[in-house]
């Protein structure tokens, strides 16, 4: 009872650290931000093809502005934490968060007062777990806002709402994993540097490389179709599934098990690898 309870205690201490941090307020404005010049950018595109299509000019855009509008709206709504940035953010403030506390000897504060190491661990993966979750809920707010006020039909709205449930589901188990990840790389490297390149390197090579090499290597850059069906194995890679789950209504069983499958085999080898790692090494 007694741990237990220093342990909430050491959540509590987290969660006030991490409230004092301005980068936690910047990632929030940056959001704000994206999300404003995506709203603008869309408004701006959809009244040129309006424009250009009342002209009766031969070049005029083909797509109606409203088709534009909900191609927008539909990946700034149902994919928000993505469209809005927060698999950048969150990888950022974790290095930060957790790096400061290695840094300043904090963590060795604690293992000299009794603390257990993994309730450290398990404090830090929970807190940024919170922070991610705030995020995407907040991306999402945004992304429904945006998509409220957006010059379309109720019919095109509907529908684009009726991805959000499921979008929105999958990407608070995709926080856990990002959080899991965060965790344990900020852990094994020790360093508010070393971790956020580190992430960022992971976010860039297993998010965006690898998925242009697989394509590549099954033509589907050239064909636009993936003719072999190994492509499904790509939502083994919770990367991609950050741009992926926009569209989870439309997950087959298969492509629904590999995602959500996949998701919980790396959110279980992330955090269960970072306790044992964790418990093995000595705090610095």
């Amino acid at each position: 009872m007694k741990r237990l309870k220093e342990f909430f205690g050491l959540i509590l201490s987290d969660l006030l650290k991490l409230s004092r941090m301005k980068s936690v307020y910047i990632g929030l404005a940056v959001m704000l931000f994206i999300t404003v010049i995506f709203a603008l950018a869309q408004s701006a595109l959809g009244n040129l093809i309006e424009d250009m299509a009342t002209s009766g000019t031969e070049s005029a855009p083909p797509l109606a502005a409203e088709d534009v509008t909900s191609v927008f709206m539909f990946s700034l709504l149902n994919g928000a934490p993505a469209s809005t940035g927060v698999f950048f953010l969150i990888p950022i403030i974790a290095a930060l968060f957790v790096g400061t506390d290695f840094s300043s000897g904090m963590f060795r504060l604690y293992a000299g007062r009794g603390v257990h190491k993994n309730d450290l661990y398990i404090s830090k993966f929970v807190v940024i777990t919170l922070l991610t979750v705030v995020y995407v809920c907040i991306a999402f707010a945004m992304g429904a806002a945006a998509a409220g006020i957006a010059d379309m039909s109720e019919s095109a709205r509907s529908y684009m709402f009726s991805y959000t449930a499921q979008a929105f589901g999958s990407y608070l188990l995709l926080s856990l994993v990002t959080a899991a990840i965060c965790t344990f790389v900020c852990f094994l490297l020790r360093s508010k540097a070393g971790a956020m390149a580190m992430l960022l390197a992971m976010l860039i090579v297993l998010g965006d490389i690898l998925v242009t090499v697989v394509q590549i290597a099954l033509a589907m850059t050239v064909t636009g179709t993936d003719v072999t069906g190994n492509f499904v194995y790509m939502y083994f890679d919770p990367y991609y599934c950050a741009d992926a789950f926009a569209y989870a209504r439309d997950l087959t069983p298969q492509t629904a098990g590999i995602a959500y499958g996949g998701s919980v085999m790396w959110l279980v080898l992330f955090f269960t690898g970072g306790l044992l790692l964790n418990a093995k090494r000595d705090i610095k």
